[in-house]
């Protein structure tokens, strides 16, 4: 389904789960309001304290939402559910794939289909103009690399980030979740080489940038103008606009069944100007696939680990978790006990944009986030000792990392 609009139309949606399964819908480039949640039969407005400003949302079985939204660049941009097994060719109506086949093509012309609509911004009066940067421009490069399957190893898959003179060693991998840390305001330019085996794309989820740098290959841009797939051997330019902080995602949006589920991905985090990263304190989980099993079979890698390590946190510091799930699919609820007991934790944001006033009150340390949602906390252990850190789903634990304070 493809939709045109023009730039600064006032966009109000009512968009309907008429299934059997839940959907995590996530718009590329722009927030949008959750004004109402409801039924088949009637909507229920949310007061204002309760509406929740998203680029994902995730929609239960046979339920409805009422969205706003205002596009403010032109170009191309989708709004699609996040399991990659609804979003693939096999996922057309009427198509018949082959049994078992859930991967995607690498053609990307074939690449999004299913759940997804496709929106093309006009700007016909030429109103656009570009936001001028507060910061000079910030450059990096990044290496999507690979390690072939073996007869005892899988395909791994990385996005390394060069972090001095020398790039990474063409044969390294890293496990997945490696964060990349910007800066509010200042653009980055960001540099794709690709020395893997196939060709990529990569998507800056919930990033408010230029249609172009997008990620979807084939789509992104405007007709005249494509973004290409960023094929062996080549590379790509990608200008990120940074215009607020916040817990966000880096993806493959390319043969997302074969990558995705390899390692390419892990969270952006947005600092304001000044605001220095410390690890001690700022600390990141991100939840993805190791294989392509289908779910309930599937492993879970936590911060790239199906046996994650232990991670050390200092006692009677306040400390920000930023959670991410970028798996294939599936909603987990993140749980954080000390023994049986649950924790408090005070939330902060969701897909980076802080939760109002209301939703910031201290409570029990229980999540659900769904395929591409961030969620930020804040929690300050009141004691020493082991902490448990769960990914659950129907009753059974999928992953686990322990959490020792000190």
């Amino acid at each position: 389904e493809r939709f045109t609009v023009n730039l600064g139309d006032s966009l109000r949606w009512r968009v309907i789960n008429a299934s059997i399964r839940g959907h995590p819908m996530h718009l590329h480039g722009f927030y949008f309001h959750v004004n109402s949640r409801g039924s088949f039969l009637a909507d229920t407005a949310l007061g204002l304290d309760r509406r929740e400003f998203v680029v994902t949302r995730h929609m239960i079985a046979r339920t409805t939402m009422g969205i706003a939204w205002s596009p403010n660049r032109p170009g191309n941009w989708l709004f699609h559910c996040h399991f990659t097994t609804h979003v693939f060719e096999g996922a057309r109506l009427g198509y018949s794939a082959p049994k078992g086949d859930v991967h995607h093509d690498a053609d990307p012309m074939k690449h999004m289909a299913g759940l997804v609509i496709g929106i093309t911004v006009n700007d016909p009066d030429n109103r656009y103009r570009p936001l001028r940067p507060l910061l000079p421009m910030r450059r990096l490069r990044m290496y999507a690399q690979d390690r072939p399957a073996t007869a005892t190893t899988p395909l791994a898959t990385s996005y390394i980030l060069q972090r001095d003179s020398k790039p990474p060693a063409p044969d390294s991998i890293e496990p997945g979740g490696q964060p990349i840390v910007l800066t509010r305001g200042q653009p980055t330019r960001v540099t794709i080489l690709n020395r893997a085996h196939a060709a990529t794309s990569v998507h800056w989820h919930g990033i408010e940038l230029e249609s172009y740098s997008d990620g979807v290959a084939g789509w992104s841009g405007a007709p005249s103008s494509l973004a290409p797939m960023i094929a062996p051997k080549d590379s790509f330019v990608a200008d990120l606009i940074l215009p607020r902080t916040g817990t966000f995602i880096y993806h493959t949006h390319l043969n997302d069944m074969e990558q995705v589920t390899s390692g390419a991905y892990g969270p952006i985090i947005v600092l304001d100007p000044g605001e220095r990263y410390d690890p001690d304190t700022d600390h990141s989980f991100t939840i993805g696939w190791e294989g392509t099993r289908r779910f309930p079979d599937v492993r879970i890698a936590l911060n790239g680990y199906t046996s994650p390590p232990p991670k050390v946190l200092m006692h009677g510091r306040t400390h920000r978790l930023r959670f991410v799930n970028i798996g294939a699919a599936a909603r987990f609820n993140l749980i954080l006990r000390q023994d049986t007991t649950m924790v408090t934790w005070r939330p902060l944001a969701k897909d980076g944009f802080d939760l109002p006033q209301a939703a910031r009150a201290p409570r029990a340390a229980s999540q659900l986030i769904s395929t591409g949602e961030t969620f930020d906390a804040e929690w300050t252990p009141r004691r020493k000792g082991e902490y448990n850190l769960t990914a659950v789903n129907g009753g059974r634990v999928y992953a686990k990392m322990k959490l020792i304070v000190r």
